[in-house]
């Protein structure tokens, strides 16, 4: 982990106090709209402004991971400064110069804990600041640290690392936690490599309260494989997955297995209604309409009689966008109500008419035979019936 540092391109006591304020003016995690969703290898790009000094970035980490993380300054002024910090608010590392030039980066630093954590993108002084411009932000794993007293009670599993292992009568299941983000798309394929070996999986929550049994891969059936196929996470968090065999203690089927848990990429969620990205009140996200996907797709919970307003606006391109809201199933309900032609589009003040799933669509003026494209931000927001 680097050690915070000032630079001497301010008086001595300048440099204090904003350092300092690095340190310290942290975000409110609780409070904060807006935050992306970051996966390992991945790398976005975004914008500090004067306006808005700083984006947070969530990603579950495991305990002992080791991770890397860059911001390099794209245009501009920028001077990026690059925080990590853990669910509770607590500041794991923090670098404003250490990278080429005036790059921001984390190195080999080790998660404390298994969690959900953020990398806030910001600049030198945060809101005292005044540098701006684009930049991109990109998050390595660059090893695991060891921890044999956590292998003891349970395997760690993580997304796209197959773990091989045998279940017989001395050994009939193994334990496995995993961490994962809210409206995630998870897929587990335990598989049999040998024997006669019957899988089951058995998903549970940190508390262990039973989420989903499955003893039959549903798209691969009669194999004796097991499957849990993209399941929509509710809350992050961490979970236990139990691989064993059909009756556990009490059967008597044997063998090896490979277990693989993985995710639909990010960047992939919204592209089709059965991927629809998960969307909450007061939720501020980015997506884009191109010229070969022209619609994106955002699922959310709702009650009866709650009064809505979702609003889409352009934030970069000549994208003429719109807006339409469904019920799961693409049942139409309406469309936008007000908004500007050309900058945005908003559905205002809409009764939900029952409990249940509701889907919210964003695209073009004239959709396939438009030719406008470009980024957005959508938001939703709620408030109780009279």
């Amino acid at each position: 982990m680097r050690k915070a540092h000032c630079t001497p391109r301010y008086t001595i006591l300048g440099s204090i106090l904003l350092c300092l304020i690095a340190c310290l003016a942290l975000p409110h995690l609780s409070a904060a709209q807006g935050t992306n969703t970051l996966a390992y290898g991945q790398t976005v790009e975004g914008r500090i402004t004067n306006e808005a000094f700083r984006t947070l970035y969530a990603f579950q980490g495991q305990q002992g991971e080791i991770i890397d993380a860059l911001m390099r300054r794209l245009d501009g002024t920028l001077d990026p400064a690059l925080l990590l910090l853990d669910s509770d608010n607590a500041l794991v590392a923090r670098d404003d110069d250490g990278g080429d030039g005036l790059d921001a980066t984390l190195s080999a630093v080790t998660l404390p804990r298994t969690d959900t954590y953020f990398l806030v993108a910001t600049r030198f002084g945060q809101a005292q600041g005044s540098t701006t411009g684009r930049y991109s932000l990109t998050l390595e794993r660059v090893g695991v640290a060891s921890d044999p007293a956590l292998e003891e009670e349970t395997f760690l599993l993580r997304y796209d690392e197959s773990a091989v292992r045998d279940l017989n009568d001395a050994q009939p299941q193994h334990l496995y936690t995993f961490a994962a983000l809210r409206g995630d798309l998870i897929t587990i394929r335990m598989a049999r490599i040998s024997g006669d070996l019957d899988a089951v999986l058995i998903l549970a929550d940190a508390e262990g309260n039973v989420l989903l049994i499955n003893d039959e891969a549903p798209d691969r059936r009669g194999t004796l494989d097991a499957a849990i196929v993209e399941w929509r996470v509710p809350r992050s968090g961490n979970y236990l997955l139990v691989a064993t065999r059909f009756g556990s203690e009490g059967g008597n089927t044997r063998g090896a297995y490979s277990l693989l848990l993985s995710r639909v990429p990010p960047e992939a969620l919204s592209l089709t209604p059965e991927r629809a990205a998960l969307l909450s009140y007061g939720e501020r996200v980015i997506g884009q309409v191109t010229r070969t996907t022209v619609r994106r797709y955002y699922i959310f919970q709702a009650r009866a009689g709650e009064v809505i307003t979702a609003e889409v606006t352009r934030t970069r391109g000549n994208l003429d966008p719109t807006l339409a809201l469904f019920t799961a199933d693409l049942a139409p309900l309406t469309t936008q109500t007000e908004g500007r032609r050309g900058q945005d589009a908003r559905i205002v003040g809409y009764r939900i008419p029952r409990d249940g799933t509701y889907m919210l669509v964003v695209s073009r003026f004239n959709a396939e035979t438009g030719i406008t494209e470009g980024e957005f931000a959508l938001q939703l927001s709620a408030r109780a019936g009279n």
